[in-house]
């Protein structure tokens, strides 16, 4: 952070000395202004808000020892050098006794003597805004509980909360607010997609963005309830025309809006109030925000769906867990094409097109943070979204591209521990190619070996044939369909790639010990 700094004297070569005398900006100062008399010092203060100051003693009209008295009895905040050619004791003294915070005779003056002194000044401007940088968060957590407890209808002292908005200095002209209501769309699937130790932080996440929407201490203040709900008191000031409010409001609604989706690929639900008289009538505008969105999540949005339905169920995402678990990227692609069917697509439906691909790559980036791959090309995907007339086609095709793309990165993850060559590659056409019916002969000809050398190399490496490889990956994938229950029993073989529903019973109960509806009942019976 630099500090802003400002030279007062009424000849032009001492402030060219003291502009060279340092590189201000090493020493965490940015020069704000210069002034050659006490008039046009108090001029410079004031519009430049300088946080330090060095002063000449001797200049015409106000002399420095003035100067002082006035800059620092109106900002008693502010850091005043005085900078003399007068080593006279009244004069040092009268400096300090006004809050000069040092006396520097001109004649003395060398980078050395001057940098000792900015750097005190410097580390005195250092513990004062962490000192109120404290106090500040004190505030804000306070002011938060207050409101809080307010607008959910308890009585509390509201004196804090005034105290928190009188800080901007509009409170002595009977301000008004506006209150602003939040709510996140899904906010049940956000919720049981994310662990608590991922959903607390992301929540702190939505609730600074919405303060720095609402224009942050202290001219707003942010509370968040419960189920993604957040409410935004902001203080209007002595602005006496709706209009320009109303105006100024959306603005800030439309900002949290578009930050909202570009940060976070959250779609939410903004209400505003009208204007609120006083503090105290917050908790009844409040009300009637939360009647207004409570009336408007009752209503259909779209026909087949409501406002509070999710578009990916969690059985679908645990589907696609699985699949993704299996690295099995044509599974997963299925059922994509299940959630993006044409039935739930289709012209007038683009919110519900884009919301519902958001919602499929978030889970693809937490598949994919969940295995250390980096996730951030697939948020860069969705840039899709802003080219006109996007058909359901282009967005489910994209979306599949990312599944595809990421289980194939799952697959070299899972395939690089240890294993040759020409064996990674052979378990990497297993996992991707088991339902068509792989034979050793095929694998080892698109890998240009023999299918002796082949075979003998998968037993070194893996202790087991390739067949039998083939068999247990089939065998784990079946388990996992089994465990999701959507797919029926006599159907389950023809996605595993084997030739009836009669050998798939044998070769599992071979396997496990078990038929498949027996392990499925014993598992599901366990849970």
């Amino acid at each position: 952070m630099n500090w802003k700094i400002a030279f007062v004297d009424d000849e032009p070569l001492v402030r060219n000395h003291l502009r060279s005398l340092l590189e201000w900006e090493k020493e965490g100062f940015v020069l704000c202004g210069e002034a050659g008399d006490g008039r046009q010092a108090l001029e410079l203060v004031k519009s430049q808000q300088p946080d330090a100051v060095i002063v000449d003693m001797s200049m015409p009209g106000m002399n420095g020892l003035e100067l002082t008295r006035q800059l620092l009895g109106a900002n008693p905040r502010l850091k005043v050098i005085v900078l003399s050619s007068y080593d006279s004791f009244e004069y040092v003294r009268g400096s300090l006794s006004y809050g000069a915070v040092d006396y520097l005779l001109k004649h003395r003056l060398s980078a050395d003597t001057l940098s000792v002194v900015i750097r005190s000044v410097r580390k005195q401007l250092e513990e004062r805004a962490a000192q109120l940088r404290v106090k500040e968060l004190a505030d804000i957590a306070l002011s938060r509980s207050v409101l809080h407890d307010h607008l959910l209808g308890m009585e509390v002292d509201m004196q804090p909360l005034e105290q928190y908005f009188s800080e901007s200095g509009s409170s002595r002209d009977k301000p008004r607010f506006v209150l602003m209501l939040v709510q996140l769309a899904h906010y049940d699937v956000l919720a049981a997609r994310l662990r608590e130790e991922e959903l607390i932080p992301y929540l702190r996440s939505v609730t600074d963005l919405c303060d720095q929407a609402g224009g942050g201490y202290p001219w707003s203040c942010t509370v968040a309830l419960d189920r993604g709900r957040w409410a935004m008191l902001i203080t209007c000031g002595t602005e006496r025309s709706e209009l320009a409010v109303a105006q100024w409001i959306a603005a800030k609604g439309a900002r949290l809006e578009a930050s909202l989706k570009l940060y976070m690929n959250l779609a939410a639900t903004l209400l505003i109030s009208p204007l609120v008289p006083s503090l105290g009538k917050s908790r009844e505008a409040y009300r009637k925000l939360v009647q207004e969105l409570e009336g408007q999540t009752r209503q259909p949005v779209h026909a087949g769906l409501s406002a509070n339905e999710p578009y990916v169920t969690i059985g679908q995402e645990k589907r696609l867990l699985a699949a993704m678990e299996a690295a099995d990227g044509e599974e997963a692609v299925a059922i994509i094409g299940e959630i993006m069917g044409s039935d739930k697509q289709g012209q007038g439906k683009a919110p519900i097109l884009e919301r519902v691909s958001a919602e499929l790559v978030q889970i693809a980036a937490k598949i994919a943070r969940k295995a250390d791959i980096p996730a951030e090309w697939m948020v860069q995907e969705l840039s899709i979204f802003q080219r006109p007339g996007l058909s359901s086609d282009q967005a489910q095709a994209t979306v599949c591209g990312i599944y595809t793309t990421l289980a194939q990165e799952l697959q070299r993850l899972n395939l690089t521990s240890g294993h040759s060559r020409h064996v990674r590659q052979a378990l990497q056409m297993i996992a991707g190619r088991y339902r068509e019916g792989l034979t050793l002969d095929e694998t080892s000809e698109r890998l240009g070996i023999t299918p002796s050398y082949l075979s003998r190399l998968v037993k070194e490496e893996t202790g087991r044939t390739f067949t039998e490889l083939l068999t247990e990956h089939r065998i784990e994938r079946s388990k996992q369909l089994l465990l999701e229950g959507d797919t029926p029993l006599k159907e389950l073989h023809a996605k595993l790639g084997f030739s009836s529903n009669s050998y798939f019973i044998r070769v599992f109960k071979d396997a496990t010990g078990e038929t498949p509806l027996a392990y499925m009942q014993r598992i599901k019976g366990r849970s």
